[in-house]
């Protein structure tokens, strides 16, 4: 009885401490996809050309544009960007990494273009982020792959 009572004793002592602490800030790698979803929120909301230019380094670039070679620069992206937008693209991140020092990262998953409520392309992509001299997750390269989607019955 005595050894139950001091075993509970000590799991609480070492529970209660762990209570009591603050929670941890948000890892790295969570604050990426955090990031990541910021950037699709902005272009569902206000376009990808938009997004392209409040989430891009100034020397970033944009891959996948219908063949065309990588577009180098956040203002040359927005402007191609700008000029083939239709619909409405939104992602969702499926993975992410970080480097060791925590300053550049990269995150996958599935996007989709939607127009009048129904998917019209839909893919894949990758996004290489950075830091910036803030401290806030920036795009470097953002790459596409995809097709048209499929015909709904």
């Amino acid at each position: 009885m005595r050894r139950a009572a001091a075993a509970l004793a000590c799991l609480l002592l070492g529970i209660l401490p762990a209570a009591a602490q603050p929670a941890a800030p948000l890892s790295s790698q969570m604050q990426l996809l955090a990031a990541d979803r910021a950037f699709s929120r902005l272009s569902v909301t206000h376009g990808r050309a938009y997004a392209f230019l409040a989430m891009a380094m100034p020397n970033a670039q944009l891959f996948g544009i219908a063949g065309a070679p990588p577009v180098q620069g956040r203002q040359q992206a927005f402007r191609a960007l700008a000029r083939q937008q239709s619909g409405r693209m939104g992602w969702e991140p499926l993975a992410a990494g970080v480097s060791s020092d925590g300053r550049m990262g990269w995150t996958d998953g599935r996007w989709e273009v939607t127009q009048r409520g129904q998917p019209v392309s839909r893919g894949y992509y990758l996004t290489v982020w950075v830091k910036d001299h803030r401290n806030a997750w920036k795009v470097q390269a953002s790459m596409n792959s995809g097709a048209a989607a499929p015909a709904i019955r």
